[in-house]
């Protein structure tokens, strides 16, 4: 009896399914589409769901059913599709995230919108924080659940998980400041880092018209993983400690300034433009976005750190 070929790479597989089985797999596949069908219209969906099916789905089906793939091939075809399926639903099984962090952004939301955010993040990744909170908001979200913490010069509500202990990342952090009119960014970088595991130490007082404080402290700057320049004004700290430094520098540009400076935007493009290669930059006023910059530093460190130890 002749026989078909069947295998997604024919040239090297030498599967066959004689018309019998491929009859028999045909009337498997409709014999499921309609107990589908049967399913819907039970369920009131009628005709409606059937048109609503993943038409990739029933593309590998058919294929299965004419013989054209092996029950274990469309297995696996079918596996993958189903997988992409629950990756374009809501945060449910998403593996691929990255572990930390996700953070709510507080501007403009209600306390229970702040609180229940919080909570859900809380859950998947054992510590929540919500930046750019007033105190009003604050103090509603603390009256809702004592359990979250307030950084009032931060301007940042955390909350952790009682269940799930903290990991503490190696290394550190350097913050050279320029000025105190930067603070409430200073103190977002620096609660924002604390909160992943990250430890940070401040050099206030720092910006070029106060070199000689980073010059007394360089051994301690030298000695950090990762230094932040925080300034508003020309922005001119990032450059002048990038070429001290051997590590990481990410350039922290903020609205502290005259009218020149733009509301931070000279500062910023100041640093785009460094003559110091490497700096990295981040948005004005963001101390969120130089954390985080800094945590991934410090995170891959400590993989290249744990896979040379043969962890």
């Amino acid at each position: 009896m002749a026989s078909l070929q069947c295998c997604s790479a024919p040239q090297t597989c030498n599967a066959r399914v004689t018309p019998s089985r491929a009859l028999s797999r045909r009337q498997v596949v409709l014999t499921n589409a309609r107990a589908v069908r049967a399913a819907a219209g039970s369920n009131g969906a009628g005709t409606a769901t059937m048109t609503t099916l993943n038409p990739q789905l029933l593309e590998v089906l058919q294929h299965v059913a004419n013989g054209m793939l092996t029950p274990g091939d469309g297995a696996v075809q079918l596996s993958a599709l189903v997988g992409q399926s629950k990756l374009s639903g809501p945060d449910s099984a998403v593996t691929s995230k990255a572990e930390f962090p996700e953070v709510v952004w507080g501007e403009h939301k209600t306390a229970s919108q702040i609180l229940n955010s919080l909570h859900r993040i809380a859950a998947q990744q054992g510590m929540a924080a919500a930046t750019r909170v007033s105190p009003q908001v604050a103090e509603e979200v603390m009256a809702l659940d004592p359990s979250v913490t307030f950084q009032a010069p931060a301007r940042m509500l955390i909350l952790k998980s009682a269940t799930t202990k903290q990991q503490k990342l190696p290394g550190s952090v350097a913050l050279i400041c320029a000025g105190t009119a930067d603070a409430s960014v200073v103190e977002e970088c620096r609660v924002m880092l604390s909160a992943a595991g990250c430890y940070a130490f401040k050099i206030a007082e720092s910006g070029v018209m106060g070199m000689h404080r980073i010059v007394q402290n360089l051994d301690a700057v030298k000695a950090a993983d990762v230094v932040i320049c925080i300034t508003g004004m020309d922005g001119g700290l990032a450059s002048v400690v990038a070429g001290m430094v051997e590590v990481p520098v990410i350039a922290l540009p903020t609205s502290t300034g005259y009218g020149a400076a733009f509301s931070g935007v000279a500062p910023m493009l100041a640093a785009l433009n460094s003559s110091a290669p490497g700096v990295t930059v981040v948005n004005i006023d963001s101390g969120f976005g130089a954390s985080m910059a800094a945590w991934r530093i410090l995170k891959n460190a400590s993989r290249i750190r744990q896979a040379a130890m043969g962890k």
